[in-house]
Protein backbone atom coordinates (compact mmCIF):
# COMPACT_ATOMS: atom_id res chain seq x y z
CA UNK A 1 0.00 0.00 0.00
CA UNK A 2 1.31 3.48 -0.92
CA UNK A 3 0.30 6.54 1.09
CA UNK A 4 0.05 8.56 -2.12
CA UNK A 5 -2.56 6.20 -3.54
CA UNK A 6 -4.48 6.17 -0.26
CA UNK A 7 -4.61 9.97 -0.16
CA UNK A 8 -5.80 10.09 -3.77
CA UNK A 9 -8.59 7.65 -2.96
CA UNK A 10 -9.84 9.94 -0.19
CA UNK A 11 -9.19 13.19 -2.11
CA UNK A 12 -6.79 14.22 0.65
CA UNK A 13 -5.04 17.32 -0.70
CA UNK A 14 -2.32 19.73 0.45
CA UNK A 15 -5.11 22.08 1.51
CA UNK A 16 -6.36 19.42 3.94
CA UNK A 17 -2.82 19.02 5.27
CA UNK A 18 -2.59 22.77 5.86
CA UNK A 19 -5.92 22.86 7.68
CA UNK A 20 -4.87 20.01 9.95
CA UNK A 21 -1.55 21.70 10.68
CA UNK A 22 -3.44 24.86 11.66
CA UNK A 23 -5.43 22.81 14.15
CA UNK A 24 -2.28 21.45 15.80
CA UNK A 25 -1.99 24.12 18.58
CA UNK A 26 -5.64 23.66 19.56
CA UNK A 27 -5.39 19.89 19.59
CA UNK A 28 -2.12 19.91 21.52
CA UNK A 29 -3.72 22.09 24.19
CA UNK A 30 -6.61 19.65 24.45
CA UNK A 31 -4.47 16.49 24.26
CA UNK A 32 -4.68 15.62 27.97
CA UNK A 33 -8.42 16.17 28.01
CA UNK A 34 -8.71 14.01 24.91
CA UNK A 35 -6.81 11.14 26.51
CA UNK A 36 -9.03 11.29 29.60
CA UNK A 37 -12.20 11.32 27.47
CA UNK A 38 -10.82 8.57 25.25
CA UNK A 39 -10.06 6.36 28.24
CA UNK A 40 -13.43 7.00 29.75
CA UNK A 41 -14.89 5.68 26.50
CA UNK A 42 -12.73 2.59 26.06
CA UNK A 43 -13.07 1.51 29.69
CA UNK A 44 -16.75 1.00 28.91
CA UNK A 45 -15.82 -1.75 26.46
CA UNK A 46 -16.51 -5.30 27.48
CA UNK A 47 -13.31 -7.07 28.60
CA UNK A 48 -11.35 -3.79 28.58
CA UNK A 49 -9.33 -5.08 31.52
CA UNK A 50 -8.24 -8.01 29.36
CA UNK A 51 -6.18 -5.67 27.18
CA UNK A 52 -5.31 -3.04 29.84
CA UNK A 53 -4.15 -5.32 32.61
CA UNK A 54 -2.32 -3.01 35.01
CA UNK A 55 -1.31 0.60 35.62
CA UNK A 56 1.98 0.24 33.77
CA UNK A 57 0.22 -0.94 30.62
CA UNK A 58 -2.41 1.78 30.96
CA UNK A 59 0.16 4.58 31.31
CA UNK A 60 2.15 3.30 28.37
CA UNK A 61 -1.01 3.05 26.30
CA UNK A 62 -2.11 6.54 27.28
CA UNK A 63 1.21 7.90 26.03
CA UNK A 64 0.83 6.02 22.74
CA UNK A 65 -2.75 7.30 22.28
CA UNK A 66 -1.64 10.88 23.00
CA UNK A 67 1.24 10.61 20.50
CA UNK A 68 -1.07 9.15 17.83
CA UNK A 69 -3.63 11.90 18.38
CA UNK A 70 -1.05 14.70 18.02
CA UNK A 71 0.55 13.04 15.01
CA UNK A 72 -2.76 13.40 13.15
CA UNK A 73 -2.25 17.18 13.09
CA UNK A 74 1.50 17.36 12.43
CA UNK A 75 1.03 17.76 8.68
CA UNK A 76 3.41 14.91 7.78
CA UNK A 77 1.49 12.26 5.86
CA UNK A 78 4.18 10.31 4.03
CA UNK A 79 5.23 6.67 3.87
CA UNK A 80 6.69 6.92 7.38
CA UNK A 81 3.23 7.88 8.62
CA UNK A 82 1.81 4.90 6.74
CA UNK A 83 4.28 2.51 8.37
CA UNK A 84 3.56 4.09 11.75
CA UNK A 85 -0.16 3.34 11.38
CA UNK A 86 0.55 -0.16 10.08
CA UNK A 87 2.61 -0.79 13.20
CA UNK A 88 -0.34 0.24 15.37
CA UNK A 89 -2.63 -2.01 13.35
CA UNK A 90 -0.36 -5.04 13.69
CA UNK A 91 -0.11 -4.42 17.44
CA UNK A 92 -3.90 -4.54 17.65
CA UNK A 93 -3.92 -7.76 15.65
CA UNK A 94 -1.28 -9.39 17.87
CA UNK A 95 -3.22 -8.51 21.00
CA UNK A 96 -6.34 -9.91 19.30
CA UNK A 97 -8.26 -6.68 19.79
CA UNK A 98 -11.58 -6.94 17.87
CA UNK A 99 -11.68 -4.61 14.87
CA UNK A 100 -15.08 -3.39 16.08
CA UNK A 101 -13.33 -1.54 18.92
CA UNK A 102 -11.07 0.24 16.42
CA UNK A 103 -14.12 1.47 14.47
CA UNK A 104 -15.80 2.70 17.65
CA UNK A 105 -12.66 4.53 18.77
CA UNK A 106 -12.23 6.31 15.44
CA UNK A 107 -15.88 7.34 15.59
CA UNK A 108 -15.29 8.77 19.08
CA UNK A 109 -12.19 10.69 17.94
CA UNK A 110 -14.10 12.10 14.98
CA UNK A 111 -16.87 13.40 17.23
CA UNK A 112 -14.41 14.80 19.78
CA UNK A 113 -12.46 16.70 17.13
CA UNK A 114 -15.60 18.02 15.44
CA UNK A 115 -16.99 19.29 18.74
CA UNK A 116 -13.68 20.97 19.56
CA UNK A 117 -13.50 22.64 16.15
CA UNK A 118 -17.05 23.95 16.51
CA UNK A 119 -16.16 25.44 19.90
CA UNK A 120 -12.85 27.04 18.94
CA UNK A 121 -13.30 28.10 15.30
CA UNK A 122 -15.25 31.25 14.49
CA UNK A 123 -15.11 31.33 10.67
CA UNK A 124 -17.92 29.17 9.28
CA UNK A 125 -16.17 28.22 6.03
CA UNK A 126 -12.87 27.39 7.70
CA UNK A 127 -14.73 25.40 10.35
CA UNK A 128 -16.50 23.30 7.71
CA UNK A 129 -13.28 22.67 5.76
CA UNK A 130 -11.46 21.69 8.95
CA UNK A 131 -14.16 19.19 9.90
CA UNK A 132 -13.96 17.67 6.41
CA UNK A 133 -10.17 17.44 6.62
CA UNK A 134 -10.36 15.71 10.00
CA UNK A 135 -12.88 13.27 8.56
CA UNK A 136 -10.57 12.42 5.66
CA UNK A 137 -7.48 11.83 7.78
CA UNK A 138 -9.44 9.68 10.24
CA UNK A 139 -10.86 7.67 7.35
CA UNK A 140 -7.31 7.11 6.14
CA UNK A 141 -6.29 6.02 9.64
CA UNK A 142 -9.21 3.61 9.85
CA UNK A 143 -8.46 2.23 6.39
CA UNK A 144 -4.83 1.45 7.24
CA UNK A 145 -5.57 0.14 10.73
CA UNK A 146 -8.30 -2.25 9.59
CA UNK A 147 -6.22 -3.41 6.61
CA UNK A 148 -3.90 -5.05 9.15
CA UNK A 149 -6.76 -7.33 10.17
CA UNK A 150 -7.41 -8.23 6.52
CA UNK A 151 -3.74 -9.02 5.94
CA UNK A 152 -3.73 -11.19 9.04
CA UNK A 153 -6.72 -13.15 7.73
CA UNK A 154 -4.93 -13.67 4.43
CA UNK A 155 -1.90 -15.06 6.26
CA UNK A 156 -3.87 -17.93 7.84
CA UNK A 157 -2.97 -21.11 5.95
CA UNK A 158 -3.63 -24.80 6.51
CA UNK A 159 -0.28 -25.95 5.09
CA UNK A 160 1.74 -23.01 3.76
CA UNK A 161 1.19 -19.99 1.58
CA UNK A 162 3.36 -21.36 -1.23
CA UNK A 163 1.81 -24.84 -1.25
CA UNK A 164 -1.75 -23.55 -1.08
CA UNK A 165 -1.02 -21.00 -3.82
CA UNK A 166 0.18 -23.78 -6.12
CA UNK A 167 -2.85 -25.90 -5.24
CA UNK A 168 -5.23 -23.05 -6.04
CA UNK A 169 -3.44 -22.38 -9.34
CA UNK A 170 -3.68 -26.06 -10.27
CA UNK A 171 -7.37 -26.15 -9.35
CA UNK A 172 -8.06 -23.08 -11.52
CA UNK A 173 -6.26 -24.62 -14.50
CA UNK A 174 -7.96 -27.99 -13.97
CA UNK A 175 -11.36 -26.29 -13.85
CA UNK A 176 -10.54 -24.40 -17.05
CA UNK A 177 -9.48 -27.69 -18.68
CA UNK A 178 -12.76 -29.33 -17.70
CA UNK A 179 -14.62 -26.42 -19.25
CA UNK A 180 -12.70 -26.95 -22.48
CA UNK A 181 -13.61 -30.66 -22.43
CA UNK A 182 -17.24 -29.66 -21.90
CA UNK A 183 -16.98 -27.29 -24.87
CA UNK A 184 -15.65 -30.10 -27.10
CA UNK A 185 -18.48 -32.34 -25.94
CA UNK A 186 -21.06 -29.69 -26.78
CA UNK A 187 -19.60 -29.23 -30.24
CA UNK A 188 -19.77 -32.99 -30.87
CA UNK A 189 -23.34 -33.03 -29.53
CA UNK A 190 -24.23 -30.21 -31.92
CA UNK A 191 -22.87 -32.22 -34.86
CA UNK A 192 -24.91 -35.23 -33.82
CA UNK A 193 -28.08 -33.14 -33.52
CA UNK A 194 -27.43 -31.80 -37.03
CA UNK A 195 -27.22 -35.40 -38.19
CA UNK A 196 -30.51 -36.19 -36.43
CA UNK A 197 -32.13 -33.15 -38.05
CA UNK A 198 -31.02 -34.33 -41.48
CA UNK A 199 -32.28 -37.85 -40.74
CA UNK A 200 -35.72 -36.55 -39.63
CA UNK A 201 -36.04 -34.51 -42.82
CA UNK A 202 -35.23 -37.57 -44.92
CA UNK A 203 -37.80 -39.64 -42.99
CA UNK A 204 -40.44 -36.96 -43.54
CA UNK A 205 -40.55 -37.79 -47.24
CA UNK A 206 -40.51 -41.55 -46.70
CA UNK A 207 -43.39 -42.04 -44.25
CA UNK A 208 -45.95 -40.15 -42.18
CA UNK A 209 -45.67 -36.43 -42.96
CA UNK A 210 -47.16 -35.34 -39.61
CA UNK A 211 -44.84 -37.56 -37.61
CA UNK A 212 -41.86 -36.41 -39.65
CA UNK A 213 -42.70 -32.73 -39.11
CA UNK A 214 -43.00 -33.17 -35.37
CA UNK A 215 -39.73 -35.14 -35.22
CA UNK A 216 -38.00 -32.44 -37.27
CA UNK A 217 -39.38 -29.73 -34.98
CA UNK A 218 -38.08 -31.68 -31.98
CA UNK A 219 -34.63 -31.89 -33.59
CA UNK A 220 -34.68 -28.13 -34.20
CA UNK A 221 -35.49 -27.54 -30.53
CA UNK A 222 -32.58 -29.77 -29.52
CA UNK A 223 -30.32 -27.86 -31.90
CA UNK A 224 -31.43 -24.58 -30.30
CA UNK A 225 -30.62 -26.01 -26.86
CA UNK A 226 -27.13 -27.00 -27.97
CA UNK A 227 -26.54 -23.52 -29.42
CA UNK A 228 -27.62 -21.92 -26.13
CA UNK A 229 -25.33 -24.22 -24.14
CA UNK A 230 -22.36 -23.52 -26.42
CA UNK A 231 -22.92 -19.76 -26.23
CA UNK A 232 -23.22 -19.93 -22.44
CA UNK A 233 -20.04 -21.98 -22.10
CA UNK A 234 -18.12 -19.59 -24.38
CA UNK A 235 -19.22 -16.63 -22.23
CA UNK A 236 -18.29 -18.56 -19.10
CA UNK A 237 -14.79 -19.24 -20.45
CA UNK A 238 -14.47 -15.51 -21.12
CA UNK A 239 -15.22 -14.75 -17.48
CA UNK A 240 -18.99 -14.29 -17.43
CA UNK A 241 -21.14 -15.62 -14.60
CA UNK A 242 -22.63 -19.08 -14.90
CA UNK A 243 -26.25 -18.87 -16.11
CA UNK A 244 -28.70 -21.17 -14.34
CA UNK A 245 -31.46 -19.89 -16.60
CA UNK A 246 -30.02 -21.74 -19.60
CA UNK A 247 -30.36 -25.11 -17.90
CA UNK A 248 -33.98 -24.37 -17.00
CA UNK A 249 -34.60 -23.56 -20.67
CA UNK A 250 -32.95 -26.87 -21.62
CA UNK A 251 -35.39 -28.71 -19.35
CA UNK A 252 -38.29 -26.76 -20.87
CA UNK A 253 -37.25 -27.72 -24.39
CA UNK A 254 -36.92 -31.38 -23.36
CA UNK A 255 -40.48 -31.31 -21.96
CA UNK A 256 -41.82 -29.55 -25.07
CA UNK A 257 -40.23 -32.20 -27.29
CA UNK A 258 -41.78 -34.90 -25.13
CA UNK A 259 -45.19 -33.23 -25.49
CA UNK A 260 -44.78 -33.21 -29.28
CA UNK A 261 -43.99 -36.92 -29.26
CA UNK A 262 -46.94 -37.86 -27.03
CA UNK A 263 -49.40 -35.97 -29.25
CA UNK A 264 -48.89 -38.68 -31.88
CA UNK A 265 -50.36 -41.25 -29.51
CA UNK A 266 -54.06 -41.53 -28.62
CA UNK A 267 -53.83 -44.07 -25.80
CA UNK A 268 -55.23 -43.03 -22.38
CA UNK A 269 -51.78 -43.40 -20.83
CA UNK A 270 -50.33 -41.03 -23.43
CA UNK A 271 -53.07 -38.47 -22.77
CA UNK A 272 -52.44 -38.70 -19.02
CA UNK A 273 -48.73 -38.21 -19.67
CA UNK A 274 -49.51 -35.07 -21.67
CA UNK A 275 -51.30 -33.52 -18.69
CA UNK A 276 -48.33 -34.28 -16.46
CA UNK A 277 -45.93 -32.80 -19.00
CA UNK A 278 -48.02 -29.63 -19.33
CA UNK A 279 -47.96 -29.15 -15.53
CA UNK A 280 -44.18 -29.71 -15.52
CA UNK A 281 -43.81 -27.20 -18.35
CA UNK A 282 -45.84 -24.62 -16.41
CA UNK A 283 -43.65 -25.08 -13.32
CA UNK A 284 -40.46 -24.77 -15.35
CA UNK A 285 -41.85 -21.67 -17.05
CA UNK A 286 -42.52 -20.08 -13.63
CA UNK A 287 -39.00 -20.97 -12.43
CA UNK A 288 -37.53 -19.51 -15.64
CA UNK A 289 -39.48 -16.27 -15.15
CA UNK A 290 -38.33 -15.96 -11.52
CA UNK A 291 -34.68 -16.51 -12.46
CA UNK A 292 -34.97 -14.02 -15.34
CA UNK A 293 -36.42 -11.36 -13.03
CA UNK A 294 -33.77 -12.04 -10.39
CA UNK A 295 -30.87 -11.80 -12.87
CA UNK A 296 -32.35 -8.60 -14.31
CA UNK A 297 -32.52 -7.04 -10.84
Amino acid sequence: MLIKRVKENYNFSSWDEKLLANLAPTMEEAADDFVDAFYKKIMQFKNASKYLKDEEVIERHKGAVRAWFLKIFQGQYDDDYLHYLEGIGYTHVKTKLPSHYVNVCISFVRKYCNDLILKTSSACEERTDSILAVGKVLDINLDILTSSYIEEEKNIFFISKKAEGKLITFAERFSYGLNLVLMVGLVLLGLMVLGLFAYDISQMFQGDMEKGLLATLGALLMLWVVIELVDTEVEHLRGAKFSVKVFVSVAMVAVIRKVLVTTLKSEPAAIQAQYSLIVALAVLGLVYWIIHKTEKM
